[in-house]
């Protein structure tokens, strides 16, 4: 599942257009990450086999793309 450049650069370009700011994105993804390494489970259905550090940018991209992470900002008074 080791995405080529131009995969990685289209992905990314797709998410960069559900969350509107690449600076949001880059904090996202890095925390996605942070997630996946510390054995949170995928949001996107996919083989476990495939759930591999080498993966983690493409799922947290693809779970933005999917909307299956929570993007909108909760106020702590709620």
């Amino acid at each position: 599942m080791v995405m080529e450049i131009e995969e990685s650069l289209e992905l990314s370009r797709q998410a960069l257009a559900v969350v509107k700011s690449r600076y949001l994105l880059s904090i996202l993804v890095s925390q996605r990450i942070h997630q996946l390494e510390k054995k949170a489970n995928p949001m996107i259905e996919m083989d476990p086999a495939d759930v591999v550090p080498s993966a983690f940018f493409e799922i947290a991209l693809r779970e933005i793309i999917e909307g299956t992470m929570e993007l909108e900002q909760k106020d702590e008074d709620s």
